[in-house]
Formats: C-alpha cells, sequence, structure tokens
C-alpha cells in the first residue's frame, strides 16, 4: 500500500503545479513545432488534403444528422503575400462532381466553378484570410509577437488530457488557445461568436496526428465542432513547406478584379424591393430573396434568410417604402439555417411566424437560444417574468392567409430537398414563391423542376411565374419545358 501512495502523491504534486507564463506556453509550442527560427523561415505551404464537411443547417429535419460533402484538393497558401490558391473537387449528395479554383490576393477574390470565373463574395474572403492567420504556424508567431493580448486560462480536460491554456486577443481574431502538457503542441483552439440561429456559437478546433515537413510539424488531422457538432474533418495527405510561389499562380484577371469586393466580415446589407405584380414585390439583394405582399392593413413577408443584420435592412426598407404599414405576418419557407436566419429578429420586432409543424419547435428553439455576444430584446425575455413570445404557428398541409389581391396560400410541398417545406401562392398573379428546389439562373433545374410541376398540378394551380427564394424570377413554362425529360 505505501508503495502505491507515492506515485500518487506525485501525481497530486504535478495537477499543482503552476501552469507556465502564456508567452512561455507559445515559445514551448513553437520548440514542439522545430524551434522559433523554423517556423518564421516559413514562407509558404502547399497542402493536398481531402475533406468530408457536414452540412450543419443543411439537414434534411432540423433533427436529422447533416449530410456529408467529399472533397480532394490542394491549398497553397503565401504567409508574407497573404495569398492563397485553393483547387478542389467535390462530390455533393446528388452525385453531382464539381470543380472549384479559388483565389485569394489583394484581399479580393475569385471563384472558378467548373471553368466560369466569378468574384468571390467578401464574407468568403475574410473568412479564408482569418483561417490562413489562425493556422498554428501562423498564430503561434504572431501570439509570440505580442505578449501583451496573451492571458492565462485555467487549465481544462479535453479528451482525456489536461491542458494548459491562454487566450489571445486581437480584435476579430480572438481566441482561446490550449496546449497539450506533454508535447507543448497546440491542440484547440475554442471561439465564441454570435450566430443568428444558434445564438452563443462555441466553435473548437482541434490539431492531431502532428508531423514533420521540411523540418517543422504540421497536424495531418484537423477537426472543427461547432456547439459540440463536427462540421468539417479535413485529413493532409501531403505537406510541403516553402513551395514556389509564382505571381502568375495568384493572378486574377483584371475583368474580375474590377467587380471584385474588398475582404468583409460584414458586408454591407442592401435590400431592393423589384415589383412583380400589383401588390406583390421581391426584395432582393445579395443571394437571397423574401416575396412582399400588400394585404392592406398590413404587409406579408415570406423568407427570413441569413440573418438579423439582413432582416433588419429588410424591415427597414419596408418602413421607408411603406410608412405606416407594419409587417404583420413572416412565413418560413422550411428550417434551413440560411433561410431562419433572420427569424430571430422577427421575432424580436414582435412579428408572428408561420412555419412547417415539423419546424415550430425549431422555430422556437432559435427565440430561446441563449444570446450573450449580441444580446436583443429576447434575451430579456429569458427571466422568471418574461412575456410571452410572438405566435409561431403550424401549417400541416395549408393554409389560406388574407383574401382578395392580397390572399396567399401557403403549401406543403414534397421534395427531396427537405421535409417540412411550404411553397406560397398569390393568386392574384399567378406567382409562386418557393425556396431551394428551383433556383433558376436562369435554366431551372431539371430535378427541382419536375417536383414543382407535380405539385402545381396536383394542387390545381394556376402559376405564370415562379420567384424563389434565389436566382431570377423564371416563366413557368420554363420550368415545364426543364422538368421534361
Amino acid at each position: 500500500m505505501i508503495a502505491l501512495a507515492v506515485p500518487l502523491i506525485l501525481l497530486s504534486s504535478l495537477a499543482q503545479t503552476p501552469a507556465p507564463a502564456p508567452r512561455d506556453l507559445v515559445a514551448r509550442a513553437l520548440a514542439a513545432m522545430g524551434g522559433e527560427t523554423a517556423v518564421r523561415g516559413l514562407r509558404g505551404s502547399a497542402v493536398a488534403f481531402y475533406q468530408a464537411t457536414f452540412a450543419l443547417g443543411q439537414e434534411e429535419t432540423p433533427a436529422s444528422p447533416p449530410r456529408a460533402n467529399l472533397t480532394i484538393g490542394q491549398q497553397v497558401t503565401d504567409y508574407a503575400g497573404n495569398r492563397a490558391l485553393i483547387t478542389t473537387e467535390g462530390r455533393n449528395p446528388t452525385g453531382a462532381v464539381i470543380k472549384f479554383r479559388r483565389v485569394i490576393a489583394g484581399s479580393i477574390g475569385m471563384l472558378e466553378t467548373d471553368g466560369v470565373p466569378a468574384p468571390d463574395s467578401p464574407s468568403q474572403v475574410a473568412n479564408i484570410e482569418r483561417f490562413i492567420r489562425r493556422t498554428p504556424e501562423r498564430l503561434l508567431i504572431t501570439a509570440l509577437d505580442n505578449p501583451a493580448a496573451l492571458r492565462a486560462l485555467p487549465a481544462r480536460r479535453w479528451r482525456d488530457e489536461s491542458l494548459d491554456g491562454i487566450r489571445y486577443a486581437a480584435g476579430l481574431d480572438t481566441l482561446d488557445l490550449y496546449f497539450d502538457r506533454r508535447s507543448g503542441l497546440p491542440v484547440l483552439t475554442e471561439t465564441l461568436t454570435d450566430d443568428p440561429v444558434l445564438g452563443d456559437r462555441v466553435t473548437r478546433t482541434a490539431f492531431t496526428r502532428w508531423q514533420d515537413a521540411g523540418g517543422v510539424l504540421f497536424p495531418r488531422q484537423i477537426d472543427t465542432e461547432v456547439n459540440n457538432r463536427l462540421q468539417t474533418h479535413p485529413v493532409a495527405t501531403a505537406v510541403s513547406t516553402n513551395p514556389e510561389l509564382p505571381d502568375t499562380m495568384f493572378a486574377i484577371p483584371d475583368s474580375i478584379a474590377a467587380r471584385a469586393q474588398r475582404s468583409n466580415t460584414t458586408p454591407p446589407v442592401v435590400v431592393t424591393l423589384v415589383e412583380l405584380a400589383p401588390n406583390v414585390w421581391r426584395a432582393e439583394g445579395g443571394s437571397h430573396h423574401s416575396l412582399i405582399v400588400d394585404q392592406g392593413t398590413r404587409l406579408l413577408v415570406v423568407e427570413a434568410p441569413l440573418s438579423a443584420m439582413r432582416m433588419e435592412a429588410m424591415l427597414d426598407t419596408l418602413r421607408s417604402r411603406f410608412p405606416g404599414k407594419p409587417v404583420g405576418l413572416v412565413i418560413n419557407t422550411h428550417h434551413h439555417w440560411d433561410h431562419s436566419g433572420g427569424l430571430r429578429a422577427v421575432l424580436a420586432a414582435g412579428v408572428p411566424v408561420v412555419t412547417h409543424a415539423r419546424n415550430v419547435s425549431f422555430v422556437r428553439s432559435i427565440a430561446t437560444a441563449r444570446k450573450t455576444i449580441r444580446p436583443d430584446v429576447l434575451s430579456r425575455r429569458l427571466g422568471p417574468a418574461r412575456p410571452p413570445l410572438p405566435a409561431i404557428s403550424a401549417v400541416e398541409d395549408s393554409l389560406v392567409v388574407g383574401r382578395g389581391d392580397g390572399q396567399v396560400v401557403a403549401y406543403r410541398l414534397p421534395t427531396a430537398h427537405a421535409e417540412g417545406m411550404l411553397a406560397v401562392y398569390v393568386p392574384s398573379a399567378r406567382i409562386l414563391f418557393q425556396s431551394d428546389v428551383v433556383n433558376a439562373a436562369p435554366t431551372p433545374p431539371a430535378a427541382g423542376s419536375a417536383e414543382l410541376v407535380r405539385f402545381v398540378k396536383a394542387r390545381g394551380l394556376a402559376v405564370e411565374r415562379v420567384a424563389g427564394g434565389h436566382g431570377v424570377v423564371v416563366p413557368w413554362a420554363d420550368v415545364e419545358r426543364a422538368a421534361t425529360p
């Protein structure tokens, strides 16, 4: 018994050993990776990889597991020039193979999709630039050079290991960084940010399977979780350091550069009302759109996409265009996060929401999510004296809202895209609004068009145009042609 007591005492003593100072933890990590000099000497890297990306927020139902999109590719990164070339070949759940080539240089980006180039979105450019800054080989050097931005965190247990941690406070790059006590290597970063659906969003990125590449250790597996759900699982199959980085590799044609917007994590939101018929408009701007119907004493809105910022911009536009006429109801087509991200702002404004019966609990979870980074009026509803939420109503099969020229009818839309999908029909204008089943740009897809044709025939609707949550407004005849084998 005495012999067993000695190691227990030693373990207890080790557990109480004070953690090293924050900068010392960073310096030890750099030494473990190959040394500060070697890491500073990295001009760039080339990483071949395969990746499974789990489509969080795009599930069949809110409670379903996300599907994986599978990708193989290579990323070449120029650290000094803050440039990147990413080439990938992806296979999505439909089986289609899509090739992408993305170039980031000079704070703008170009994305080629199957050889067709276009300016990349400013938020995507900003995301990739942030990813480069947060790779261990870049993050540790920056942290070492900015000791005033570091402070110690309490030790924690993670994956059955004891970790020492620091907080690196650098504006949008603020994160918590944890180190393995045995190896000294960085194994985990964690950030807390605001999310339009989740409220407080905890993102953890784990670095494992460290291997040598030209004298510097690189993690060969990097897993990212969002609120404890796996989002991305990339595995590096080959890593080389200090590759040749000719300017031609990162060239963006002038025709693309002239239209590209500079990187921006929160690009300005501009919502434009495009009249489709008397009393009917589409609120357009960027990648997502909504339908607006004037019902006399109030406005009805179909779709609250993306974020609170987007929805607040739309509400401001409607207040300016229709002074004294409030938004009285919002219809949500389905639960996917890019189409439900504005619902919290809607409910915070006191506006009732209609959604499919499958999605009522999901919408309620958006309204009651803990939100401490950017608290809103709903955050104050979480106390014991909270007032009731605006009504969240369910549609099982169909719902008629209003009458006369402002009448709309919400129908359940059977589709492979998601369960619990609604389409909205405006009889007076013979306009059908739906999201994601037919994203016309401008040629409608065959599979979605066939689903829409079956739905319209089954319901006996007289449709002249389809105004979707994405893409352009298309004549119904185009949809019928696309559906014909």
